[in-house]
């Protein structure tokens, strides 16, 4: 079973080793410190172990916006993702809810778009080579 959980602050090593062991590096340690302290980051934790997390903030444009939704790799495929996906969807406080994604990351592609969200625009230059698809979720309201 899965919970998502308001990281804490003693979560922070962990969310930071799982971070560096996906990115490579741990170029991100004071953004996740920035993140847990503003309480935009939640855990998803199964048996008490943090096995995946997700930032959520409004530094988009005043939307929703999750910046980062990390997995641990032996955790993948297990609805992980889903579950965080689901859970920041339920708080966000706006009707709309962006993200993105490397268009060569094809799973989170396919994760994003079986959760609802489509494809809003590209964003060249980021990664080299490797563009980024901003993705979109209307959570509520009727779009006028």
């Amino acid at each position: 079973m899965i919970t998502i959980e308001k990281a804490a602050e003693k979560d922070l090593e962990t969310i930071c080793t799982l971070d560096s062991m996906v990115l490579g590096n741990s170029s991100r340690r004071d953004f996740l410190a920035n993140a847990v302290k503003a309480d935009q980051c939640l855990v998803a934790r199964t048996q008490n172990t943090v096995v995946g997390f997700g930032i959520l903030e409004r530094s988009f444009y005043g939307q929703g916006f999750i910046s980062l939704l990390i997995v641990h790799p032996d955790y993948r495929k297990r609805g992980v993702a889903t579950d965080l996906l689901r859970h920041i969807e339920s708080i966000c406080p706006t009707e709309k809810l962006f993200t993105s994604t490397n268009k060569s990351n094809v799973i989170a592609q396919r994760v994003l778009e079986t959760r609802g969200f489509v494809r809003s625009g590209y964003i060249e230059n980021l990664d080299e080579g490797d563009p980024e698809i901003i993705y979109f979720k209307r959570l509520r309201g009727d779009g006028v």
